[in-house]
């Protein structure tokens, strides 16, 4: 009977722990080349101290995104000695588990690529695809960055398109802070 018992147990776990699923698209090194191909590269690191971190809810308002992080990485680009834009590596909760991405902006603060570095679900891994991520293209922090308003959703993968929507949104808001008038 014990040994049918645990028989039992194993089999209602074994699923689970076999759902949980990590892709790792890019590696630290390789992202900020992949946002800024051909580009000269700087990392930054910027602590999230007690203060940064009432700014940068101060500024996200209602939309508040996980900000939990110790320190962001970002990145400035230059090209022939000049500033083509800046880019941070965030992550955001999907369903259960953070996604990290990587956020790239010309000068002006305006999205110029996304692209997702590790995902950590079973489910709603299609927002690493090129055509959901170039919707972000062009946003502001100031757009409304949301689904079935400016960004078109993924059937089955809602809760992974709203974290990217936070993501992209709270990545914006750290770049203005660090790199900003």
């Amino acid at each position: 009977m014990r040994n049918l018992m645990l028989i039992v147990v194993v089999l209602c776990v074994a699923p689970v722990v076999a759902q949980q699923e990590t892709t790792v698209y890019l590696t630290i090194d390789q992202a900020p080349k992949a946002v800024f191909p051909g580009a000269e590269i700087e990392r930054k690191d910027a602590a999230s101290t007690s203060g940064f971190r009432d700014k940068l809810r101060a500024k996200l308002g209602r939309l508040q995104p996980t900000v939990w992080e110790p320190s962001y990485i970002t990145f400035t680009a230059r090209q022939h000695n000049a500033i083509i834009g800046y880019a941070v590596v965030v992550d955001e909760l999907g369903k259960h588990d953070p996604i990290t991405l990587i956020v790239s902006t010309g000068p002006d603060f305006k999205v110029r690529d996304v692209a997702v570095m590790v995902y950590r679900e079973t489910r709603g891994g299609e927002i690493a695809q090129r055509r959901f991520l170039a919707q972000y293209k062009g946003k502001r922090g100031q757009d409304p960055i949301q689904l079935d308003r400016d960004i078109v959703g993924i059937s089955g993968a809602t809760l992974s398109a709203q974290g990217a929507n936070r993501a992209v949104h709270k990545a914006l808001a750290v770049l203005e802070l660090v790199y900003g008038p």
